[in-house]
């Protein structure tokens, strides 16, 4: 396997920091766009979500991304514990009963997304314990 020559990064003279507090998805064939933006709740009549930026990644990149979000939402819990997510906006659990599932393809990945969604949100939800509850207490020294 040839050497990674060293990645440096550099931010561009317009980079731009951003909140957001939701998100949509529009898929391709091609890729994944990520649109953000904001609740802004400010006109008493309704609540508006003010969409501000999108991000169109290949689907390569968005598995990578989908596995070190994973990896940082678990590293978190792991420090501060469960991460509460209001009932109001937990999504609905996959239905392997659905009579769209017209494959067994698509029951089964009905079935894994239902276990994620166990994960995050069941009543038993995966917490990692904290880092001082996995290291080994070390044996006390002969002599």
């Amino acid at each position: 396997m040839p050497d990674t020559p060293e990645i440096k990064f550099e931010r561009e003279e317009d980079f731009t920091t951003l909140y957001a507090n939701n998100t949509q998805f529009e898929a391709s064939v091609w890729d994944l766009k990520i649109i953000f933006g904001q609740l802004d709740q400010s006109k008493a009549a309704s609540a508006v979500i003010q969409q501000h930026t999108a991000m169109t990644l290949s689907w390569t990149h968005a598995k990578l991304m989908a596995y070190f979000l994973l990896a940082n939402v678990i590293a978190q819990q792991a420090r501060t514990g469960f991460i509460s997510v209001p009932p109001a906006v937990i999504p609905p659990r996959p239905d392997r009963s659905d009579p769209t599932l017209d494959t067994e393809e698509a029951r089964r990945a009905v079935d894994y997304l239902a276990w994620v969604h166990d994960q995050f949100f069941g009543t038993n939800p995966f917490v990692p314990p904290p880092p001082e509850a996995t290291t080994e207490s070390k044996p006390e020294s002969a002599g």
